[in-house]
């Protein structure tokens, strides 16, 4: 009776805090991973299972759970915020469940249990995960890999495993299970055969070379560029990589104890690195001496401690920038795991109080609930739209440069010019070679009608940037073909959409675009192919309708584009 009790009572706090999330839109990375991916827009199997046409990354299951919300919900948020918020309802029980069963032996272990996963259904940190579409991964992750050590506990080893391949195939941070059951098992002095746990490893190693395969001969990050702008730490020397990210990961911890200021980024130059002893290496220390204590609690089975301990460091291990460089300095959705872990150690510690005056524990962890609740449900709206989701981040992060020119697209997109290139010139005075910043000044500055300033601008982007780098590369090469047919420089124009058309046959607006300029130049049979096949591909492309008309009345006249 008590397990239903707990359980539905996580699932009503979940709904109450995370509920306002579901009048959010797609934001951020969403267009990246979800509606702008074929992989979810336009799924097949072979699609499916292939890596992303950017990042590379390798996450079928998550691009699966896409597509069926894309289909189901007609590209629409809505569908995708509800199952994010049941995800996340289904990962507190499960965690509670699973705590439950690590904590058997111990004092107060039910209600510590739920305790622990109380804090994690509440906590701020958990908003990018749960609040932010493509925090879906996150999500399915957790679930499945709590699922299978759940289910590991119980010895029904098939489906444990079966649970894990499904977390590995939603996001590749879940090779971290093989050491979380053993460090479990062994804190509840229950350590297994070693060939008990050989079928982890041999998913784990089948795992990562299929990973290794379809990501081109290279695992995770490695297989692409990682741009300065999102990981300054990726071009450092290993070392000055490890000791600035050790003092980077205690940011995360100051973030778990006081979620007051959160943001969605923090890339360059947000967070200074430092490349001297005095203010990397006491944090070096402060690093090693915790890992020190929790290896003490390892070897004398205190168990919520090594527990606690096991799942922070294995949830971070793919993600810290200590092992190898990421794709991202820091990200509060990386700490969605690994919080578990920290919501256990809060928990263990109130137990003591709890065990000598229960009613004012439990008042105390009813106040610390309701706080953290409020917070998440006042950062949730943040991810309404882009506007609102940059407009925080500027004010959490202003160091930024990426979120100062984010919200000057925003901006733009809204048509509040002035406001656009106030955000955009900030962002060229942080990082003065930032393309995504030069790309939407051009844009302002071809809006103002300042056609040879726009031609510098969309220059300086596109010539400082790589196809396979950049989701918005077909955007850049028509944008500044555009400005190119604008001041007169037909040819430069003509040359750069044969290219893009070659590159990339299947965008449209580079069809539509060079219709026009054959037209121009009377071409009217080859004009009339271009523009059939940009609206093929995109039948909704209204310059090519414009020009379909246009040659169909065989009355000549301007085109505005």
């Amino acid at each position: 009776m008590k397990d239903r009790f707990y359980l539905g009572l996580l699932i009503a706090v979940v709904a109450l805090v995370y509920g306002n999330s579901l009048r959010n839109g797609f934001t951020m990375d969403d267009d990246l991973y979800v509606s702008g991916n074929p992989q979810v827009t336009a799924p097949t199997l072979r699609g499916l299972f292939g890596p992303h046409r950017i990042t590379k990354v390798f996450r079928p299951l998550t691009f699966t759970s896409f597509a069926v919300n894309w289909f189901m919900d007609r590209g629409q948020p809505r569908g995708f915020h509800v199952v994010n918020l049941l995800l996340h309802a289904a990962g507190a029980c499960l965690l509670y469940l699973l705590l439950q069963n690590l904590l058997a032996l111990s004092a107060n272990g039910k209600t510590v249990a739920f305790a622990a996963a109380l804090l994690f259904a509440v906590h701020p940190i958990h908003t990018e995960a749960v609040s932010s579409i493509v925090g879906r991964a996150e999500l399915l992750a957790a679930g499945f890999l709590i699922s299978a050590w759940l289910l590991h506990l119980r010895n029904r080893e098939l489906p444990a495993l079966l649970c894990f391949v499904a977390a590995l195939l939603s996001k590749e941070s879940a090779v971290a299970f093989l050491p979380l059951v053993v460090v479990g098992d062994y804190a509840r002095g229950k350590l297994r055969p070693y060939f008990q746990y050989a079928g982890i490893a041999a998913i784990t190693a089948v795992y990562l070379g299929i990973l290794w395969s379809v990501q081109g001969g290279r695992l995770g990050v490695e297989a692409l560029t990682i741009s300065r702008i999102d990981n300054p730490l990726a071009a450092l020397s290993p070392t000055w990589r490890i000791l600035n990210a050790l003092r980077i990961d205690w940011k995360y911890v100051a973030l778990q104890f006081y979620p007051a200021t959160l943001s969605c980024d923090y890339s360059f130059n947000e967070i200074p690195l430092y490349f001297d002893l005095r203010h990397t290496l006491p944090w070096a220390i402060a690093g090693v001496a915790l890992i020190g204590a929790w290896i003490w609690a390892v070897r004398e089975k205190r168990s919520a401690w090594a527990l606690a301990g096991g799942m922070y460091f294995a949830g971070f291990a793919a993600t810290a920038n200590v092992v190898i460089p990421s794709g991202t300095i820091m990200g509060e959705r990386l700490a969605y795991f690994p919080s578990a872990g920290f919501c256990l150690l809060i928990a263990s510690a109130w137990a003591w109080p709890y065990m000598r005056q229960r009613r004012a524990a439990w008042g105390v962890l009813a106040v610390i609930v309701a706080a953290l609740g409020l917070r998440t449900a006042v950062r949730n709206p943040d991810w309404k739209d882009n506007l609102s989701l940059y407009s925080a981040a500027v004010r959490a992060v202003p160091g930024s440069a990426k979120m100062h020119a984010n919200l000057g697209a925003a901006y733009l997109e809204a048509n509040q010019r002035e406001l656009a290139r106030k955000e955009l010139q900030t962002a060229l005075q942080i990082y003065p070679n930032f393309p995504q910043a030069f790309e939407s000044l051009g844009l302002l500055e071809s809006r103002d009608g300042n056609y040879q300033a726009a031609g510098r601008m969309l220059e300086a982007a596109f010539y400082s940037t790589r196809r396979e780098d950049n989701p918005n590369y077909d955007d850049m090469a028509v944008n500044l073909a555009a400005v190119y047919m604008q001041t007169s420089h037909i040819e430069g124009a003509l040359q750069l959409l044969d290219r893009e058309i070659a590159e990339s046959p299947g965008y449209g607006r580079a069809w539509a675009n060079r219709a026009v300029i054959r037209y121009k130049r009377g071409e009217n049979a080859a004009a009339r192919t271009d523009a059939e096949t940009a609206l093929r591909l995109d039948p909704g492309n209204q310059q090519a309708r414009n020009l379909m008309q246009l040659l169909n009345a065989a009355a000549p006249s301007s085109l505005l584009r």
